[in-house]
């Protein structure tokens, strides 16, 4: 039986494109009350840390609360929706600060530098002490590395040590695929279709998915979440949630001093045809793609122990709030 609901009507943007409907898992719970409160609390922490200075507003509106509420159905737990919110909150920070706005400080020739940084915000660095005192400070000195250390603080509180390496595992890996794009920047080139897909699988939402059991407060073991056709299944969702990013943030790249590496972007000079024919070809592998999903996880159900099933469940739960948020999310409002 297909469970992906029918794509609701296209949306028109502030710019007057059309952003196709695409196939989807319908999300599991709208408390609007609940995404409200975890908003607030971020916010608070944000204004704290000191990350998207001079956009709070902006940031109110993306409306981190309300996608961390879609996400993760299976928790009402306050402090464990922050922990994803704070995620989304940091990671949204590394890629405006360091890598995409320019506005913002982003500068691809400091990418790689900030970012192997960024290592010892997320694992620890053991240094002797005079050189401890050092990078405490350059910790200290920067809201984004804040933002990371802050995020992880609160993590330690909720995963096991395995749960824990696995988030750094994930975000560590999509800081090297951020580096990529500096190196596009740097020598003025587009990479092919082929290759910016297989660098966004990582560099998609698949940190914040790691969270999901962490969130959900249970376990779902390494052997289990790292063997290939859970991986397969996983690595396909994050695919998914990197698609829905690119078709809802092609207007907002097309301003200057925003980075320009997104899919309906490259499809249009790959293919020789408009952004919006783009946004349809985006929208027909998205929809190829999540029958792919469908078919695997349905595949891996069948002998699925309970963690799993409910660990799979929250995958699909993310599916469809990644989806409601970036269809009213302000963060993508030109």
């Amino acid at each position: 039986m297909n469970d992906i609901s029918p794509p609701p009507p296209p949306q028109k943007n502030s710019t007057g494109l059309e952003i196709p409907a695409l196939e989807c898992p319908l999300p599991i719970r709208l408390d609007e009350a609940l995404g409200n409160r975890i908003n607030a609390l971020l916010m608070a922490w944000i204004n704290r840390i000191g990350i998207f200075e001079g956009q709070l507003d902006h940031v109110r509106a993306s409306n981190f609360g309300r996608f961390v509420m879609l996400c993760h159905a299976d928790t009402d737990d306050v402090q464990r929706l922050l922990l994803s919110a704070k995620c989304m909150a940091a990671l949204f920070a590394v890629d405006d600060h360091y890598c995409d706005d320019e506005r913002s400080g982003a500068n691809p020739k400091l990418l790689g530098a900030r970012l192997s940084l960024a290592l010892a915000a997320l694992d620890r660095a053991y240094l002797i002490p005079s050189h401890d005192l050092a990078l405490k400070r350059a910790l200290n000195d920067d809201p984004v590395l804040r933002g990371l250390r802050g995020y992880m603080n609160h993590l330690d509180r909720y995963a096991t040590p395995s749960q824990k390496a696995r988030v750094q595992s994930e975000t560590i890996a999509m800081l090297v695929t951020m580096n990529a794009e500096a190196s596009w920047r740097i020598e003025h080139s587009l990479p092919q279709v082929w290759e910016y897909l297989a660098h966004r699988q990582v560099n998609s939402f698949l940190p914040c998915m790691a969270l999901i059991d962490i969130v959900g407060g249970y376990e779902l073991g390494a052997d289990t979440y790292f063997s290939a056709p859970v991986r397969e299944v996983i690595a396909l969702a994050a695919s998914l949630t990197m698609l829905v990013n690119d078709l809802y943030s092609a207007s907002k790249e097309q301003e200057p001093g925003i980075g320009d590496f997104n899919l309906p972007l490259l499809l249009a000079n790959e293919q020789g045809c408009s952004l919006q024919q783009a946004l349809w070809l985006t929208a027909d592998l998205h929809n190829t793609l999540i029958r792919r999903y469908e078919a695997k996880e349905r595949r891996l159900l069948k002998q699925a122990s309970p963690t799993l099933k409910r660990f799979l469940g929250g995958v699909k739960a993310w599916l469809g709030g990644n989806y409601e948020w970036h269809r009213h999310s302000g963060r993508y409002q030109v």
